[in-house]
């Protein structure tokens, strides 16, 4: 009998092989599961079953970058199957890659219009690369198919939130809850909304009726204290801080919010906020996972890899503080990557999307695969923008993402994270007596750590009002959480030396009348009338820019003086009055004032402060003859000049890096 030499390979396992290593997998005997799989992949190089499983054990690991390969051998052996495009897409969210990810879910959906979930995944990736309408769009086709999908409600109502569509985010806020009435997930947003909103009476009624079921919720106990903040009423908004990290230790989120809030807080020193920093960095080391993902970058460089971790590179301050410097600093030797942690874009990050030659959103991920993911960037410098401050990822930085790691621009104080190595100053905000204030070390610009980016509003600096008013009109447009009982008293003296004057303040928080009310009555305990004061709500910023057309020179507030309104307060030619202090922070008026030539403008105590403030609102002329060229004079200075400070960037970036000390696991 003949028989055939030319043998049709098996191009299937059998029913006992798949029956055992699903069995294996199931069991979660992972070992003996992964052996079979790489034997079923060498066995049978065109089926799914081992590709699968691999991917499945990796992912289970939360080793996602090791499942991603095996996941794509499955969609290229089976490319119109939807749920294996699901599952790539999926093991790419996880991974931060959103628009590939969003790819993969697209393609699932054409293939499957009704794979579940579909339009819900969709919609959160497509929501985290800025394509906002795409977004909505996918949440309300998922919401069509599945109207009670509470996690679907709760991210639309989100994106509306985000996008300023209150009313509608709470109308969707308040569906959910009718579906779900406990959820303390959406209850927590609706209560962010609703103090967004400024309905700051009906968000601390709600948050109270959420702690009385849910005590020990630590992020709504973080989040009642950001509503007493907003009520004024900063004590009982520190207790709140400082309660909310008793309740969760362990809480990033908490921590930090006491460390940035503090700095409102009058009676929190220095050496407090040290200790409570250093609290902060040790805690984040003791969260650190093992993260065995190597850097993949190369010490001998000749182009200075350079990563900006930041949830605000969109229209905020840090955004506009960045966006000049950026686009000045064009050299081919350093290469700029852009991490944000916050999926909001707007007009201002489509103007400095360009500046990055990579955009790698790692919001929505963990820290340690946040922290694997940068490291296989092999970026040279990854640098923080944020601090302490809301959105930030401090804990990352623990991981060690890149040799240097540093500080800047969002921040005006320690972090507490011992793995950053520098934080960047000047030498008028940090002298030298002050440096024990820092676990990172000092380096110094040398003129201004601050750059501002000239505004792109067309408008003009006007007459000096008293010329017309007769009267000297003062004015602040800071956050009202700056002006603390010292500062109300010192501005109410300065107003009742100088006759006939008044005082016009502007901030997001005087939209509602109860905070007018509450501010007057501050002002009313040290003699001065509620005539005196004219209270603005707050503008937009094109129309924000006018309120300065009716303020003869402005006020800082202390310890905390302005930044980004100083700036903007001498762009429109008004001087700003400010004092000197004994932090970053309350040196920040200095820095920005003698960069500009405005000296003489810097008070040395309260005292000094009160005597410059009633001598300058004695001479009119004068403040007429600065106010008409007082623009022209800070656009000349360090603080606008984006060239040379993007220059000054890019030397101590390189000077930094030749300085190093070796990093573990950089040698």
């Amino acid at each position: 009998m003949a028989v055939s030499i030319f043998r049709t390979p098996v191009s299937a396992p059998t029913l006992q092989e798949t029956k055992s290593v699903v069995s294996d997998f199931q069991s979660g005997n992972y070992e003996r599961a992964f052996q079979q799989s790489e034997e079923l992949i060498s066995k049978y190089p065109k089926n799914r079953l081992g590709p699968e499983i691999l991917a499945a054990i990796y992912r289970a690991r939360q080793e996602h970058a090791k499942a991603l390969p095996y996941m794509r051998r499955v969609v290229d052996l089976h490319p119109k199957d939807a749920k294996a495009q699901f599952n790539l897409a999926n093991t790419l969210r996880d991974l931060g890659q959103s628009d590939e990810a969003a790819k993969h879910y697209r393609q699932a959906l054409k293939i499957d219009p009704d794979l579940p979930n579909g339009f819900y995944h969709l919609g959160n990736m497509q929501h985290e690369i800025g394509q906002v309408d795409l977004a909505e769009s996918s949440f309300r086709k998922a919401l069509n198919k599945s109207p009670e999908h509470i996690e679907c409600l709760n991210n639309l109502g989100h994106l509306l939130q985000d996008s300023g569509r209150f009313d509608e985010a709470k109308a969707i806020y308040d569906k959910a809850l009718a579906i779900s009435p406990d959820h303390e997930g959406i209850t927590f947003n609706r209560i962010d909304l609703l103090s967004e909103m400024g309905c700051t009476a009906d968000a601390l009624e709600a948050s109270t009726q959420l702690l009385s079921k849910s005590p020990k919720f630590a992020n709504a106990l973080n989040q009642r204290g950001h509503i007493l903040l907003d009520s004024g009423e900063v004590e009982s908004a520190m207790e709140a801080f400082e309660i909310a990290v008793d309740a969760d230790p362990n809480s990033m989120t908490c921590r930090s919010s006491y460390l940035f809030n503090a700095c409102y807080a009058p009676k929190v020193n220095a050496k407090e906020m040290m200790q409570r920093a250093v609290e902060f960095g040790h805690a984040c080391q003791n969260l650190v996972q093992v993260n065995n993902q190597p850097w993949t970058g190369e010490m001998e460089t000749g182009v200075l890899r350079v990563g900006f971790v930041s949830a605000d590179l969109r229209n905020h301050p840090v955004g506009y503080f960045l966006e000049g410097m950026l686009s000045q600093l064009k050299s081919n030797r350093i290469e700029l990557v852009a991490l944000p942690t916050n999926p909001y874009q707007d007009e201002l990050t489509s103007r400095i999307r360009p500046f990055f030659s990579q955009w790698h959103a790692i919001g929505h991920m963990s820290d340690q695969d946040a922290a694997a993911y940068v490291r296989r960037l092999g970026l040279h410098i990854v640098i923080d923008l944020s601090g302490h401050t809301v959105g930030n990822r401090l804990p990352l930085f623990a991981y060690r993402l890149a040799p240097l790691q540093i500080s800047w621009l969002g921040y005006f104080a320690t972090t507490g994270v011992k793995e950053i190595d520098y934080l960047i100053a000047d030498p008028h905000c940090v002298s030298e007596q002050i440096e024990s204030h820092f676990t990172e070390s000092i380096w110094r610009l040398p003129q201004t750590r601050l750059c501002f980016t000239a505004p792109t509003a067309e408008v003009k600096v006007g007459p000096l009002p008293a010329l017309a008013n007769g009267h000297i009109t003062f004015g602040s447009t800071s956050n009202l959480l700056k002006l603390n009982d010292h500062v109300i008293a010192l501005w109410s003296q300065i107003l009742q030396q100088v006759p006939g004057s008044k005082l016009l303040l502007q901030a997001k928080q005087l939209g509602a009348e109860k905070v007018r009310s509450h501010l007057a009555k501050r002002f009313a305990g040290n003699g001065v009338s509620a005539e005196r004061l004219v209270i603005v709500g707050p503008a937009k910023r094109d129309q924000y820019f006018h309120t300065y057309d009716k303020i003869d020179f402005c006020l800082d507030p202390f310890p905390y003086p302005g930044g980004t309104t100083t700036a903007e307060s001498l762009w429109m030619g008004v001087p700003v009055l400010t004092m000197d202090g004994d932090t970053l922070l309350s040196k920040q008026g200095v820095s920005i004032h003698r960069n500009v030539g405005l000296d003489d403008w810097i008070a040395s105590d309260e005292r000094d402060y009160l005597a410059k403030a009633v001598a300058r609102a004695g001479d009119v002329a004068s403040l007429a003859e600065l106010r008409k060229a007082l623009r022209e004079q800070v656009l000349a200075s360090p603080l606008y000049d984006a060239k040379s400070f993007a220059q000054q960037f890019e030397q101590a970036l390189w000077a930094m890096w030749d300085k190093r000390k070796v990093a573990p696991g950089f040698e």
